[in-house]
């Protein structure tokens, strides 16, 4: 049972962008975790920059106010505009909050803790708290841009002064404590899986019809099984360019397997290449890229494995994956294993289906044990989804965040 919260919490992030979950981790994390206080009784605004002149300056999603209280800084130039700006704003309203949280270490730190002392300088019995979570593996993650940039460097000082580092696994405490920051600052909230649910055929059936309405693309026939790719589609380094991989591999799979469709939701800088690439390659018609999805629960429910290639794709869709019981071919890259690592016994680790990203035929062979006995893995896949929801579990995150929000 989760514990009900009626706190107010004010959820500071540069990317809250429902209709873009899908292709960016970072903003699908950002909903899911807001959405999830918001269902356990927790009343939750949100405050995030417009990027773009035509975006409105609030609106409601669910029962979640957004406030767009700024245009986005374009750069170092902007940005202490940007931080007082939204400093202003934040002082005006923390007396409506019990907390104020950030999204990931970023400046917009520094415009709570300025807007934080502002509310406590008026008023000392003022019972608002500050704090931020610290999320992502390798180089997508919180520490990196907090060691390697001079962003990072900028507000190290503000950090110190929330009243609570929020952090999402060890290597995030082992780096804050190096950087200065108070242990007893710190405080580790793991993320939580969801206990997995049996999809039924005629919930696959469903949920593959309504996709197919919204675009011709996702068609498919009964018998054929769906592979799912979803991320950005970038080209910003071997660590985030794994899109390549299965675009290069498509071919030769489809060839093989008749009945095999691929979807690879998202977008990105590489999308134009991806879709060139797979029409020279004469895969079009079975490989679709229909871009994002603001609601995944029918994407989940239609496909039968996913393939993770980038770290980026840690924050959602390999979290996602597990939760929902689906076999998971998984790239080598060292973030992506000590996630896995972190989370699961040596001899669970090694039960996932792994390849060489330096060698894009390994792929193809790694996905071929997979495929050759899905059912097989499909059970496998069930039992890593029950072991992870028995040792982290959703509902013991929520009720950790409700006693965090409810506490003095």
């Amino acid at each position: 049972m989760t514990t009900r919260s009626n706190s107010a919490v004010l959820w500071v992030t540069r990317r809250y962008w429902p209709h873009g979950a899908g292709q960016h981790a970072r903003a699908a994390a950002s909903l899911a975790l807001s959405n999830a206080w918001s269902a356990m009784g927790t009343h939750v605004e949100v405050v995030t920059p417009r990027y773009g002149s035509s975006w409105s300056h609030e609106f409601l999603h669910d029962a979640i106010r957004v406030h767009r209280v700024a245009a986005a800084p374009k750069g170092e130039w902007s940005m202490p505009r940007y931080v007082r700006h939204l400093a202003n704003w934040l002082s005006e309203q923390a007396d409506r909050f019990d907390w104020i949280l950030c999204d990931g270490i970023n400046d917009d730190i520094r415009s709570i803790v300025s807007a934080v002392q502002q509310s406590r300088g008026a008023n000392p019995a003022s019972p608002i708290r500050c704090g931020l979570i610290c999320d992502g593996w390798g180089g997508d993650s919180d520490e990196v841009w907090l060691r390697q940039t001079r962003g990072g460097k900028r507000c190290l000082h503000a950090i110190g002064e929330l009243d609570k580092i929020f952090t999402r696994h060890s290597e995030a405490d082992r780096c804050l404590v190096a950087s200065g920051i108070a242990p007893e600052r710190i405080q580790r909230v793991a993320k939580g899986f969801s206990r997995p649910a049996r999809v039924s055929e005629e919930q696959r059936a469903s949920s593959r019809h309504s996709l197919e309405l919204i675009n011709t693309d996702l068609r498919t026939e009964k018998q054929d099984h769906v592979l799912l790719w979803c991320g950005h589609m970038a080209g910003n380094g071997p660590a985030n360019e794994g899109v390549k991989s299965i675009v290069a591999s498509a071919r030769i799979i489809c060839a093989r397997y008749p009945n095999l469709k691929i979807w690879m939701l998202g977008d990105g800088e590489l999308h134009d290449w991806v879709h060139t690439e797979l029409k020279a390659e004469g895969v079009r018609s079975v490989v679709a890229i229909p871009g994002t999805f603001p609601d995944m629960t029918d994407v989940w429910n239609a496909v039968d494995a996913v393939v993770v290639t980038d770290e980026d794709q840690i924050r959602y869709t390999l979290p996602a994956a597990i939760s929902h019981a689906l076999p998971t071919v998984l790239a080598d890259h060292r973030s992506i294993r000590s996630w896995i690592e972190d989370k699961f016994d040596a001899d669970v680790a090694e039960s996932f289906a792994w390849y060489d990203w330096k060698k894009p035929s390994t792929f193809r062979k790694t996905f071929r044990t997979v495929w050759d006995d899905l059912p097989t893995a499909k059970e496998l896949a069930w039992e890593v989804a029950m072991d992870a929801a028995k040792r982290l579990s959703f509902t013991d995150e929520l009720n950790q965040w409700a006693h965090i929000f409810s506490s003095e």
